[in-house]
């Protein structure tokens, strides 16, 4: 069903492969100089890897191949996010004017215990690199030995969910000419597959109103605070808005607070999507805001949920936002259901880990 091969891939030497994967634009823009200058090598024959993220007791496993790029694939594809169309085409072209993939989309695959000790099973070997990334995670890489063997359990598997990669779906790319074109994938099992669910700043628009509909919700039994307050139980959501005219001392900026309120009920007869957590809020809160607002000017962002509190608030306080809210880590079988359904959730409503670094793997294109 889905078809993957071994490929020559460039790869940063060892004593550089923290600083390489650190700025995924950097590498792309530099690939020439990155070779020029042997920091990046290129295996002498193609191959499949097993790279391994560890961060603190969590360990993710995925199998790194090029996977056939045919325009019959992504019917065969769960798409799990939206994407926008545009910056999907503009990574395609990018990668084709540097003839070479730099960003590996992650697909997730179910129920494979035999893939998945396959995989294992080559970590049981010397690795060609093992280094701690500025993200405090530490990255492990193998070369397989029996490319054949995992590529046939691949092709046994029934679906794949496409959970980063947004440039694969993209219309009118090269992908989808008359020849194949074989893009370097990650496979990781779902069962391993951390789901959270990114936060947001809005800014813009009018802020007494959103304030105004940020009341409407019931607060929770738990107090206001200016601290950290832990991660928001499921059905609630923590927001940080500027609540005193009084400033921070030795500061500029204004004193604020977290407040914990509770989401709207699921309603009945909604789909899964529509009643996912994420969705309600943003149906009670900020779709109102926006309707009613006679500025245009507001910006809603999602942001990564690797932003801490501090950072969030920071935002707030510097008037560079409104508010900021955080949510309640979303499971994966959530967005399994979703997109089972054929439905898909908001562009960078949820990230993932692991996720791959990019410029750990580079593909060049023949």
């Amino acid at each position: 069903m889905f078809q993957i091969h071994p490929f020559t891939a460039f790869r940063p030497i060892p004593a550089k492969s923290a600083q390489i994967i650190s700025d995924a634009e950097a590498t792309a823009l530099e690939f020439e100089r990155l070779k020029s200058e042997k920091l990046i090598v290129q295996d002498e024959q193609p191959r499949m890897y097993i790279y391994r993220q560890a961060r603190a007791k969590e360990k993710y496993f995925s199998l790194i191949a090029a996977m056939e790029m045919s325009p019959t694939i992504f019917v065969k594809l769960s798409h799990l996010q939206d994407y926008d169309q545009q910056v999907a085409s503009q990574t395609w072209q990018r990668d084709f004017n540097l003839k070479a993939h730099v960003e590996i989309p992650v697909m997730a695959f179910e129920e494979c215990d035999e893939l998945l000790d396959e995989m294992q099973g080559v970590a049981n070997a010397r690795p060609l690199t093992h280094f701690l990334g500025k993200d405090g995670a530490t990255h492990s890489v193998w070369a397989c030995q029996d490319a054949a063997r995992l590529a046939q359990l691949v092709g046994q598997l029934q679906s794949l969910v496409v959970l980063s990669g947004a440039e694969m779906l993209a219309r009118d790319t090269p992908s989808q000419g008359a020849t194949p074109v074989l893009r370097a994938v990650a496979f990781t099992p779902i069962q391993r597959v951390t789901a959270s669910a990114s936060h947001i700043l809005v800014s813009g628009g009018d802020g007494a109103l959103l304030k105004k509909n940020v009341l409407h919700l019931q607060e929770s039994i738990v107090e206001s605070s200016e601290q950290e307050m832990g991660q928001p139980p499921s059905g609630f959501f923590d927001t940080y808005m500027a609540s005193a005219p009084e400033l921070k001392p030795g500061t500029n900026t204004v004193a604020g607070l977290w407040t914990r309120r509770r989401l709207p009920q699921p309603k009945l007869g909604d789909s899964k999507a529509a009643n996912w957590e994420r969705t309600r809020f943003e149906r009670a809160l900020l779709t109102p805001w926006t309707q009613a607002s006679a500025d245009t000017r507001f910006q809603i962002q999602s942001l990564h949920s690797g932003f801490t509190r501090a950072q969030l608030a920071q935002y707030v306080d510097s008037a560079q936002a409104h508010a900021a809210y955080v949510f309640a880590p979303t499971s994966m079988q959530d967005l399994l259901d979703i997109v089972r359904d054929h439905e898909r959730i908001p562009r960078n409503a949820a990230s993932f880990s692991a996720r791959i670094p990019s410029g750990l793997f580079i593909q060049s294109i023949v």
